[in-house]
């Protein structure tokens, strides 16, 4: 039956996921490959810890701790004159500089977009000398402004795509072409896109509740509509993601399982 091995499937993923993520990609002959984050386009949430960020022990210092009101204000201006959502600009200077407008980062990267300095002067920050560029990078309005220009020339480029427009900001305009138009292959890259997203889906109300909200886990489809589907007790820091009845097979070919 589908519905046996569709639970014994989740059992091997579960033992594999060892409390984290776990993604399935299945080859040409059906075959299951497992990661535990996607290495390509082709892989897919099988199993997500939902617990992962309480473990962290930054995670309440990093990923509660929002923006004072003046940093909130200047984020709000820069969405609002250049077309942009306000929860867009929040999440990437929280993953970006923890909204710290004087953050610096090893490669250079200034104040809380996190703008390289060659990037602000192409989105019109301009001064007398390298020096003098770094200081007003570290000026809110100036940084979240330039922030704000480029991100709404990505979201034209790439046709309003959020997760490569994401990718452009963190690689590069030109990885993100030469990958196709795909998030490119560095693990740096698809952590950070997939960082954002969560924390700007959580801000549009679109992510699903706290495994202590309630005992059920959320099933998102690949294919097809989403349903919900129970998880036992023991299971409840888990997601199991599926798609419908041939994503279902698909699952059940690449785990090697046969109805009996």
């Amino acid at each position: 039956m589908l519905k046996i091995s569709l639970v014994t499937a989740f059992a091997v993923a579960s033992s594999l996921a060892h409390a984290a993520d776990v993604y399935v990609s299945f080859d040409d002959a059906g075959v299951a490959r497992f990661a535990e984050r996607a290495l390509d386009d082709s892989y897919r949430l099988l199993v997500k810890d939902l617990q992962a960020e309480a473990r962290s022990p930054s995670a309440a210092a990093a990923g509660h701790a929002g923006p004072n009101a003046d940093i909130r204000a200047a984020l709000e201006g820069g969405a609002q004159r250049h077309g942009l959502e306000y929860a867009l600009l929040h999440a990437i200077a929280q993953v970006e500089s923890g909204f710290n407008p004087m953050a610096v980062s090893p490669k250079g990267a200034i104040g809380l977009m996190q703008l390289m300095p060659g990037t602000a002067q192409r989105y019109g920050v301009q001064a007398a000398d390298a020096a003098a560029l770094r200081g007003k990078l570290h000026q809110l309005p100036v940084n979240v402004d330039a922030g704000a220009r480029y991100l709404r020339d990505l979201m034209r480029q790439f046709n309003g795509q959020t997760e490569l427009v994401l990718a452009a900001y963190n690689a590069g305009e030109g990885a993100v072409r030469k990958a196709g138009n795909r998030i490119p292959a560095y693990p740096e890259t698809q952590g950070y896109v997939e960082k954002v997203m969560r924390i700007f889906r959580k801000m549009q109300g679109a992510e699903a509740p706290s495994p202590t909200a309630a005992q059920e886990s959320y099933v998102t489809a690949a294919k097809g509509r989403a349903q919900p589907v129970r998880s036992a007790g023991h299971n409840a820091g888990v997601q199991l993601f599926r798609g419908d009845t041939v994503e279902l097979q698909k699952f059940e070919q690449g785990f090697g399982l046969h109805a009996q």
